[in-house]
């Protein structure tokens, strides 16, 4: 154990003041880098998931429509595609609540109704959300909500402030989620 000892305090007499504090400098900087680079590197993955599904989704809606057919039918049945699927419903909502929860929101209750219609194809899920908090993270919520789900549709937006004097607001957001019924 004292022959490490005795070789580091060796070293650092060699080196001197200027290499000790060079040494000092590269591990501060090593450290300030990693805890810098850190999160950038798992928003990089975040965003790498989220390309990857997206490209997917791209793939699926290529694979059942070719894009040789520009009949009407071939187009009515590629803008189905655009829609995800009534048993994907979960994933659309896990996305939209953690856009909530990105922008410092909870959303502990809520109107759901679930609309069906057979001649279009489509199940409309509307969804009435009463959300409290400041202005803009009402508004990212929204923004955050309608890009992370692409068939989710702001019906209405209506904000309410009690008093003129709190910096909260009391929102009632009203949105609708499209949904392909199964074939």
């Amino acid at each position: 154990m004292a022959a490490p000892r005795f070789a580091l305090s060796d070293t650092l007499q060699r080196l001197g003041r200027p290499g000790a504090l060079g040494i000092a400098l590269l591990v501060v900087g090593a450290s300030l880098a990693a805890s810098t680079l850190w999160p950038s590197w798992q928003e990089l993955t975040r965003q790498r998931a989220r390309l990857a599904a997206a490209q997917e989704r791209q793939r699926t809606a290529a694979a059942r429509s070719p894009l040789a057919d520009d009949s009407p039918a071939g187009q009515l049945q590629a803008f189905y595609a655009l829609f995800p699927a009534h048993n994907d419903a979960s994933q659309s909502l896990s996305h939209m609540f953690a856009a909530a929860k990105e922008s410092g929101l909870q959303l502990s209750r809520g109107e759901y109704v679930i609309v069906t219609d057979r001649q279009t194809g489509l199940v409309a899920y509307r969804m009435t959300l009463p959300v409290r908090g400041a202005y803009p993270q009402v508004r990212a919520f929204v923004a955050a909500a309608l890009k992370a789900v692409p068939a989710l549709a702001l019906d209405e937006l209506a904000f309410e402030r009690p008093k003129i004097s709190e910096t909260q607001v009391q929102a009632r957001v009203r949105l609708t989620l499209y949904l392909r019924l199964a074939p």
